[in-house]
C-alpha cells in the first residue's frame, strides 16, 4: 500500500497550527503561540514534524492558510510551504484561513468578518465551509447594514471588540488540522483549480504610504 502524506501549516493567527496527516489521518502535530517573530518560531516545529515522516517517504501535498489575518504569518507560512513543497517535489495549496475553522466547516452559511483599520471593516462569506469570494470592504455604517441582513453565525479571528458593538461576532480560530478536513473534502476538480494558482498572502488593501514632503516636491 502506498501512503499519502499530507503537511499543513497555519500561520496566520496567533496560535499557529501545524498538521501531518497519513492517508487523510492526523498523526503528528506542533503549535506555536506568535504575533510577530513567526519567521523565527515556525521551523523548530516544523523540522520536529518533518522528523515524524518515515525514512523514504516523501509528501504529496502541503496546504497553507493564507489569511486573511497576520500578513507577516501567512507570508512565512507560504514560502516555508513553497520550500518544503519544492523539496519533496509535491504541489501546494492555498486555503483562505477561514476554511480551516474546523467547528464551521459543514455550516450552510456563515460570514467571517474582521477589522480592516483606518475605519473600515470586511466581510467574507463562507457557504459549506468555503469562501465565495474576496473579502469586502466596508465602512461603518456600510458594515451594519450589511451585517444587519444577515441572521447566519458570524465568525472573527480578533477580539470582538475591535468590531462594531452589535456585530455578536464568534471568536474562532482556524487550524492546520481544519485546513486538511477543508481540503479532504474538496473534489479532485476543485483540488487541481486551487493548486493551479500559486498561493498568496490576504491582503485587504494596498499600504498606507506617507509620502515625504521631498519626494512630494519632486
Amino acid at each position: 500500500m502506498i501512503n499519502t502524506w499530507l503537511l499543513a501549516l497555519e500561520t496566520s493567527v496567533t496560535r499557529a497550527t501545524l498538521a501531518l496527516a497519513c492517508n487523510g489521518n492526523v498523526v503528528a502535530e506542533q503549535s506555536f503561540t506568535s504575533e510577530r517573530s513567526q519567521e523565527c518560531d515556525l521551523f523548530p516545529p516544523l523540522r520536529d514534524l518533518l522528523g515524524a515522516l518515515p525514512t523514504g517517504e516523501t509528501l504529496a501535498m502541503v496546504i497553507v492558510g493564507t489569511g486573511p489575518g497576520s500578513y507577516n504569518g501567512a507570508r512565512v507560512g507560504i514560502a516555508a510551504a513553497q520550500a518544503v513543497a519544492q523539496t519533496h517535489r509535491c504541489p501546494v495549496a492555498g486555503l483562505c484561513s477561514f476554511e480551516g475553522i474546523e467547528e464551521w466547516l459543514g455550516a450552510p452559511s456563515v460570514w467571517a468578518v474582521g477589522d480592516a483599520r483606518r475605519g473600515s471593516f470586511f466581510i467574507l462569506p463562507l457557504t459549506e465551509g468555503r469562501a465565495q469570494s474576496p473579502p469586502q470592504l466596508l465602512g461603518e455604517e456600510q458594515f451594519r447594514k450589511a451585517l444587519a441582513g444577515f441572521d447566519g453565525p458570524r465568525v472573527t479571528f480578533e477580539s470582538p471588540q475591535r468590531l462594531p458593538t452589535d456585530t455578536a461576532a464568534i471568536l474562532s480560530r482556524s487550524t492546520a488540522r481544519g485546513l486538511l478536513q477543508s481540503w479532504l473534502q474538496r473534489s479532485p476538480e476543485e483540488r487541481d483549480r486551487i493548486c493551479a494558482t500559486a498561493p498568496e498572502a490576504f491582503y485587504l488593501r494596498p499600504p498606507h504610504i506617507t509620502k515625504s514632503r521631498k519626494s512630494q516636491g519632486l
